[in-house]
């Protein structure tokens, strides 16, 4: 008996040792009931977690509000009886609903939001700086002031983590500054110390605060740049002593603040003679010991500045104007463009030196830029005066300076310069202002009609042409309202004659704000073919449908800076 026990045992060694300790571990009935406990609270545990997953799904579903698109309209129009306005059109969230609003400044004797320039114990007619809803045209709010309007600059200024919150305006003899949110005076300064301070703003960003400089100009027959001061963006008092920012030779046309690859800022100072520059950081330590703490210098600028900090780019007496190349995607360094009164260059701001030159004829509007290549590099529009009312709209390649499309449009009326916005497959749609191309001679000016085009480097054989009546444009911007949304354009449009010989306002005036989305344009244009000599002309009718069709499909992006 006991030898098939044994035999048992050693062909099932594990149910042997089983039988002998009651169980699995030797643990029992007890073992079974401490794994039923186990059990319990697992089951337990995964309830109380899908209980609280349910909770959180449900809240963020139902209780708490799912954000809200902004409603667009299309179209819009803003009218100002009896006023005058000014080319001066910013954009900014004052509502900051991640949409942007319009700021404008018009003089009148009464505002639109219940403000008189008499109650406001200021002399009339007087200025009104006023924000527009983006979405849909309604007043946001409206600050009186003072007249006469010398400049303004928003989007500066301001404390620290609220940059930018600020528009400075020049009027009278007060800087002052208005919050883009709410419309209050956040703080006035005296002209006095900055006379004659020009615009743009400069500005500095430090660790407290987002403060702002102004650069004056003598005033003597040829001005010539004098002091630049510092404001802080916060309270508008003066930071430091006044700068002499050195002698730039030559009367002063411009100035403009730049900043490098390397982040390091200067202060480029466009005079009769050529361009020059000037570090910021050398500015500000000048101004106020530690101001310049973190402000950069570039070597490669500061190996060519003279003993006063003075740097020569470009010396010349040819140069007309300088601009700043925006748009670009490369991580390489920033580029300006030169003009001459012949010529355009690129100017390597790394290599210090010009890269390409394209001869011109007299240009009748301010380049701009966008994207007719793909190759993520900005590429120039002009507009060059070709006599007998024609101008030749040419787009350079921005890597080259050749040419890569032109157009031969009639022009009678002081047209606002080309703009663009940029899609997403990395291409712009330019849009650029002419007269209808089926004028003659026999028409009237007040019979005349302007008309607005769109081209897409993709259809470049082609234009989308929407006419509009004759306007005095004061103000044109075209931009994407949102990021990545709803492109659009602004026209800022005042009747000539709204103010008298006797500075008195014409009752009888109107100054025009409108709002187009560019899509909605479409619709409303004709589709004109583009010859190879750069003429209107050719049937491209069997094109309309399919090249509307591609207008509508679009999709925007924000523009690189």
């Amino acid at each position: 008996m006991s030898d098939s026990v044994a035999h048992t045992t050693e062909a099932e060694p594990l149910k042997g040792r089983q039988e002998e300790t009651g169980g699995p571990n030797g643990r029992g009935c007890a073992g079974k009931v401490g794994m039923a406990k186990l059990s319990g609270w697992r089951t337990a545990a995964f309830l109380l977690s899908m209980f609280i997953c349910l909770s959180v799904v449900f809240a963020f579903s139902f209780i708490l509000p799912c954000p809200v698109r902004p409603q667009y309209q299309s179209t819009w129009n803003l009218t100002l009886p009896a006023a005058v306005t000014y080319n001066f059109l910013a954009v900014g969230d004052a509502s900051k609903d991640k949409v942007l609003d319009v700021f404008l400044i018009y003089k009148s004797s009464e505002g639109r939001m219940n403000h008189t320039c008499i109650g406001e114990g200021l002399s009339s007619p007087c200025l009104f700086l006023l924000a527009v809803d983006g979405t849909g045209g309604q007043y946001l709010w409206e600050r009186p002031l003072a007249a006469e309007f010398d400049w303004a600059e928003c989007g500066v200024g301001g404390v620290k983590g609220k940059g930018g919150n600020l528009c400075v305006v020049a009027h009278a003899d007060k800087l002052t500054a208005v919050d883009i949110h709410t419309g209050e005076i956040l703080w006035k300064s005296s002209r006095s110390l900055v006379a004659n301070g020009n615009r743009p703003v400069i500005s500095l960003n430090n660790d407290k605060t987002n403060d702002i400089a102004v650069l004056s100009y003598s005033t003597t027959d040829t001005p010539s740049v004098k002091d630049l001061v510092f404001f802080s963006g916060k309270s508008g008092e003066m930071i430091g002593s006044k700068v002499d920012v050195g002698l730039a030779p030559g009367q002063m046309k411009s100035h403009l603040q730049f900043s490098t690859a390397s982040e390091a800022q200067y202060v480029l100072l466009h005079t009769d003679r050529g361009l020059y520059a000037v570090s910021l950081g050398r500015l500000a330590a000048s101004a106020l010991s530690g101001l310049d703490s973190t402000l950069k210098r570039d070597k490669s600028w500061e190996q060519r500045a003279d003993n006063q900090g003075l740097i020569t780019l470009y010396d010349s007496g040819s140069l007309q104007s300088v601009l700043k190349v925006r748009g670009g995607y490369s991580s390489s360094s920033p580029s300006l463009l030169l003009q001459t009164n012949s010529a355009v260059m690129l100017f390597d701001t790394q290599k210090l030196s010009v890269t390409w030159t394209t001869n011109t004829s007299t240009l009748i509007s301010t380049p701009s830029f966008g994207h007719f290549s793909n190759d993520r590099v900005p590429d120039i529009m002009l507009e060059e005066d070709q006599k007998n009312d024609t101008k030749r709209v040419v787009i350079l390649d921005g890597e080259k300076g050749s040419v890569l499309w032109e157009l031969f449009l009639p022009f009678h009326f002081n047209n606002p310069q080309p703009a663009s916005v940029l899609t997403i497959n990395y291409y712009s749609v330019f849009m650029l202002w002419g007269e209808t191309h089926t004028h003659t001679n026999d028409t009237s000016v007040e019979g005349e009609e302007r008309a607005s085009y769109l081209l897409y480097p993709l259809h470049s054989d082609v234009l989308l042409e929407r006419r509009n009546p004759a306007q005095h444009i004061i103000a044109f911007k075209a931009l994407l309202l949102e990021r990545g949304r709803h492109a659009c354009y602004l026209i800022l449009t005042e009747e000539d004659g709204a103010l008298n010989s006797s500075s008195v306002l014409d009752g009888t005036k109107q100054v025009v704000l409108t709002k187009r989305k560019i899509k909605g344009d479409v619709s409303e244009s004709s589709v004109l073919g583009v010859g190879g000599a750069g003429r209107l002309d050719g049937d491209v009718s069997l094109q309309e449908e399919s090249v509307k069709e591609a207008f509508y499909r679009l999709r925007f992006s924000d523009q690189p800076q």
